[in-house]
């Protein structure tokens, strides 16, 4: 994503000084879970000292040299109560790896309990967000499930509906039963499995997997619309070309009057016909400063045919009631209209627990990546923001609840305006897109 600070234009002119001072963001690294066995057995002795002791050393040998870049979190399990297949626990959440808290986490671990790795394995994918982006687990584990749970079958379901996701599991001093299970996890998600016997093997292959880091996958399309003109790439559906221009490597949209995809009188939406989109699944994203208004601001992406036939992904200003931002997926066949959606930002009180003023300053400046995604037959949209959120706590990317569609057709498009209905004089809606990219999932 580029950083961009918009100004207030009163004319296209203005549009000249936005200038680009970052560069495009790097592909999103693959995030890792470690997940350690806690289960009574791990104060089991291997030449004389407890394997607990023993993992804990190799994990810090492979954390000597773990890439600054790359999240990692921490989850344990049967470290808390006897015989409880829930005591599974998240003790650090993926983050840039924090050292000295890591350290700490892993020395608090303290053997007890059964081994529901199969669980843990499926509630690691899921911190990693693993359907959305890309996710690797790296499972140690000194035995076999132990609370009637099927590792095969888990780790198929996680390979289906994951982005990339992959589990390494390494068997530490296990007998062929476990191995049979535990080998299963991993070659089912196209990782790797090891056995380890001794600390010298287990620091190895933790060495070994750790190393093991997948490219994501590379965008089919990829526009940074770093030229003078759109090109044939572009078709542009009713076009206002005062409205729009492609300055410093962004294509600038400057909108007040009211539309949007869908509408009859909708303008410059701007339909790829390049590079077909990719078979299965995939990510449609474009990356985005702008000038917005939480009364009436609009921007979209998705898979239009005509006016009737359309899905999109999109983030708008809701001013009915309150200064309100949502994000939502909405689909229109024949003219029969679904949508899910989630709040981004609220004005509403109280509590008034959003800064909506910073939201919109942020928007402004730093910008975010709408994301629509394709599942199957499923749909919806996601927004992430680098660097920011609209209050603590909250997810990113965001992202709707998914809509089932059976007939999605017509090509890529890309929108930036203004809607609803006219209370006195529409506020304009400036937007700069940096990036629209396609990548395979």
């Amino acid at each position: 994503m580029r950083d961009h600070k918009l100004s207030r234009p009163a004319t296209m002119a203005f549009l000249l000084a936005i200038t680009v001072v970052m560069p495009v963001a790097a592909q999103e690294m693959p995030r890792t879970m470690l997940v350690l066995d806690g289960s009574g057995s791990m104060w089991g002795q291997i030449d004389g000292k407890a394997k607990i002791e023993i993992a804990r050393t190799a994990i810090g040998g492979m954390l000597d040299d773990w890439q600054g870049d790359r999240e990692i979190g921490l989850m344990a399990y049967g470290h808390r109560e006897q015989g409880d297949c829930a005591d599974i626990e998240t003790l650090q959440a993926p983050a840039s790896l924090d050292r000295e808290a890591f350290d700490g986490f892993l020395g608090s671990i303290t053997p007890l309990g059964r081994t529901p790795l199969t669980q843990a394995t499926r509630e690691a994918a899921e911190a990693l967000s693993y359907t959305d982006a890309p996710a690797t687990v790296i499972l140690v584990s000194d035995g076999r499930e132990t609370c009637n749970a099927d590792p095969c079958e888990v780790a198929a379901t996680l390979e289906r509906a994951g982005t990339d996701f992959t589990a390494h599991v390494i068997g530490f001093d296990v007998d062929d039963a476990a191995q049979a299970e535990l080998s299963c996890l991993a070659e089912a998600t196209g990782g790797i499995y090891l056995t380890a016997a001794n600390a010298a093997e287990l620091a190895g292959a933790l060495t070994e997997v750790a190393e093991v880091a997948p490219e994501p996958e590379a965008a089919l399309i990829d526009d940074d619309f770093d030229r003078d003109a759109l090109g044939e790439s572009w078709q542009v559906i009713n076009p206002d070309p005062n409205s729009y221009i492609l300055e410093d490597s962004t294509l600038l949209t400057l909108t007040a009057a009211s539309t949007q995809i869908g509408k009859e009188n909708q303008t410059n939406v701007f339909r790829w016909v390049g590079q077909p989109l990719p078979e299965g699944d995939w990510d449609m994203a474009v990356d985005f400063t702008s000038k917005f208004t939480t009364r009436r601001s609009i921007i979209e992406i998705g898979l239009y045919d005509d006016l009737e036939n359309f899905v999109s992904a999109s983030l708008y200003g809701d001013g009915t009631s309150n200064d309100r931002i949502m994000l939502q997926v909405k689909s229109s066949v024949a003219g029969d209209v679904a949508r899910a959606n989630v709040t981004f930002a609220d004005d509403a009180c109280c509590p008034r627990d959003y800064d909506i003023d910073a939201v919109m300053a942020a928007l402004e400046e730093q910008g975010g990546t709408l994301i629509f995604r394709k599942r199957g037959r499923d749909y919806s949209a996601a927004l992430m923001t680098e660097g920011w959120t609209p209050r603590e706590g909250q997810a990113n990317p965001l992202e709707t609840e998914r809509l089932s569609v059976l007939r999605a057709d017509g090509g890529p498009v890309l929108f930036s305006g203004t809607w609803g209905r006219d209370y006195g004089d529409l506020p304009q809606t400036t937007t700069a897109f940096d990036r629209f990219s396609v990548t395979p999932r």
